[in-house]
């Protein structure tokens, strides 16, 4: 029975120290990086905790190293697939490198947002990633960047100097726009989300250059926000407008799939009548019928490249800021066909 209890008892720091022949202190100097060791006595601590099956208190870990080796992730929507897979790709660099990733959806609510980012500060995370909401008090986020690293994802707010991983917003929907010029289309309308958000601006900002450089006519410009809800709305509108156009560019693919829904509620033939044209290529613009065109933005990428940044931060790799710019890629599908009669 002794033997038992002692079999099962965990294992301390004093039994490394015993096992490895060093002192407690060395033990305590290799967990906590704190001092250097020599590296065969590192060895010999490290194969001793190993072979014990020694696990260190995170608690008293963090004490010492001042970490807690936790980074906050705010978002704007987690249930927007894009925010989904962003989310994930972030999340599997930081585990590979020891780092919890805490969530928070802000809903797209700047006074939500706010107490997100004050709640990971009081709580000590070692870093943020943030896609900010709209209308983010962009003094507040600089201010808590000043004092915990933070990377900027996919949104930044005007001035922003700090890491970013943002998309080529321009250049991508310039893609969407030539596309449907390819195929013949001359009135084209853009469903988009708030404008105040450098993502829906800058999309703008693309569909306008495209339109001027490819001599196409806007039939309709509208904003709202970038939900199914907002997207079915302004289509809605649209399509009860006796010069609606004969292609529709929207700023995301929720946009893009209530279009689809708003066509089919109104007997509008998609592409015959319609041509719809998405962007992020989130998983569901596959799946619906007919399966969507769309501007891809690798998510997925874009929330590990931001881990990478962050991490790079907190190892003190860099000092000076990074921007990542990752490239938009069309994908065409049949939501997109040649102009009708129309």
């Amino acid at each position: 029975m002794a033997q038992a209890t002692a079999a099962a008892k965990t294992p301390t720091m004093q039994d490394v120290a015993n096992a490895a022949g060093v002192s407690l202190g060395t033990v305590s100097h290799v967990l906590s990086e704190s001092r250097y060791v020599r590296p065969h006595t590192r060895a010999r601590v490290e194969s001793a905790i190993q072979d014990l099956g020694f696990r260190p208190n995170r608690v008293a870990r963090a004490l010492v190293r001042r970490r807690t080796n936790t980074v906050g992730v705010v978002l704007p929507d987690i249930a927007n697939p894009f925010f989904a897979e962003l989310a994930r790709g972030a999340e599997d660099v930081l585990g590979e490198a020891d780092y919890a990733a805490v969530l928070g959806n802000s809903d797209n609510d700047p006074e939500k947002e706010r107490r997100y980012l004050a709640n990971f500060s009081d709580r000590g995370v070692d870093g943020m990633i943030v896609a900010i909401a709209a209308k983010a008090d962009r003094d507040e986020l600089r201010e808590r960047a000043s004092r915990v690293p933070t990377v900027a994802v996919d949104r930044v707010v005007p001035g922003w100097a700090g890491d970013r991983v943002v998309g080529d917003n321009v250049t991508g929907m310039g893609l969407a726009v030539e596309h449907l010029a390819r195929l013949g289309h001359k009135r084209l309308a853009l469903i988009n989300g708030e404008i105040a958000l450098s993502t829906a601006m800058e999309r703008r900002i693309g569909f306008v250059r495209a339109l001027d450089l490819n001599r196409l006519e806007a039939v309709s410009l509208t904003d709202g926000a970038f939900t199914f809800e907002s997207g079915f709305k302004q289509a809605v509108e649209l399509l009860q407008r006796d010069d609606r156009p004969t292609a529709v560019c929207a700023a995301n693919d929720l946009l893009a799939l209530a279009v689809l829904a708003a066509a089919d509620e109104r007997g509008c033939r998609v592409p015959e009548d319609l041509s719809v044209v998405g962007y992020d290529d989130i998983a569901y613009a596959k799946l619906v019928s007919p399966s969507l065109s769309t501007v891809r933005q690798p998510a997925y990428d874009s929330g590990s490249a931001a881990a990478h940044l962050l991490l790079e931060r907190l190892r003190g790799l860099r000092r000076t800021s990074k921007r990542v710019v990752m490239k938009p890629e069309l994908v065409a599908r049949p939501s997109a066909g040649p102009r009708g009669a129309r």
